[in-house]
């Protein structure tokens, strides 16, 4: 028994630090999409990195300080109004962000690139690390915090008050940058948005098919099912709502690259089989969010 407690333990403190540095490289990610992309290229992204280029107008501090600046003041603001929960959520960002930041926009090269370029690459790269950092049970803060607090007090729903903060920094843009640079960040927060959900898709196991198969061979099917596909059947006692016939239905999920073997075993088994197919989202359990056990 002893020995099975201090291997658990092990197992979290594994965990915790695969989460620890999976943030990390989120952030790195994120810290270098903002410095080497969004504020080279005055990409009016929202968030923090927006605001930084829309107030780059007005004082002279760099766009990467005041980019540190903003997202310090609302982690604390944050800490404050929301408590150790959103504390903890943010800290390991909120530590990292900053150093990442300054060694990207004041160790590594500098280019010069196309700011339609600037903002896909940037989008890509910010998405991809906001998807891993929040996967990984972490917070980045920002804007963010503001909308929490006001989720907290108020009962305004967080996504509208970060759609209100993002088309205020893109109509402020209009006016400063012109209608090219406001178009060009509508760009980068669409393709950023569009990463970190495909991000967080990834990580769930959530890319796979359910097949809903009607076939009077639905024994055969599910056995050449368990041996060539290695994946669990379920079946489900269904009636006929016009002619009352009895009859069993497959029921199985499997994931996209299981999806061709699995239309061969049906077509091979009962080429008139009745056969629904359709993409499922935030599939849970063994042999899509964690190992089958042996």
């Amino acid at each position: 028994m002893g020995y099975q407690r201090d291997e658990s333990t092990g197992d979290k403190k594994m965990k915790l630090f695969r989460q620890i540095m999976m943030i990390e490289a989120g952030t790195f990610l994120f810290a270098l999409a903002i410095g080497m992309f969004i504020l080279p290229g005055s990409i009016l992204s929202g968030g923090v990195a927006g605001i930084a280029n829309l107030l780059a107008s007005y004082v002279t501090i760099d766009a990467d300080i005041m980019t540190i600046i903003i997202n310090t003041t609302l982690f604390i603001v944050g800490s404050i109004f929301l408590g150790r929960q959103f504390f903890l959520n943010t800290l390991i960002y909120a530590a990292s962000y900053p150093f990442f930041l300054l060694l990207v926009t004041r160790v590594l090269p500098v280019y010069d690139i196309d700011p339609l370029l600037a903002s896909v690459y940037g989008g890509v790269i910010g998405g991809i690390g906001i998807g891993v950092i929040f996967r990984n049970g972490g917070s980045s803060g920002g804007t963010d915090a503001l909308a929490l607090i006001l989720e907290k007090f108020f009962q305004v729903k967080v996504s509208r008050t970060i759609m209100v903060m993002d088309a205020i920094t893109v109509v402020a843009g209009l006016f400063i940058y012109g209608m090219n640079a406001v178009l060009t960040g509508l760009i980068c927060v669409f393709v950023l948005t569009l990463t970190m959900e495909r991000v967080m898709n990834i990580y769930n196991g959530v890319t796979a098919q359910k097949f809903e198969i009607i076939s009077e061979q639905y024994e055969i099917i599910s056995k050449e099912v368990h041996e060539v596909v290695k994946r669990g059947t379920t079946i489900v006692d269904i009636e006929g709502g016009y002619t009352g016939d009895k009859k069993k239905m497959l029921v199985v999920v499997v994931s996209e690259d299981q999806y061709e073997t699995i239309r061969q075993i049906i077509d091979r088994n009962d080429p008139n089989a009745f056969v629904i197919i359709s993409e499922t989202k935030d599939v849970n359990g063994e042999g899509f969010t964690y190992e089958v056990r042996m």
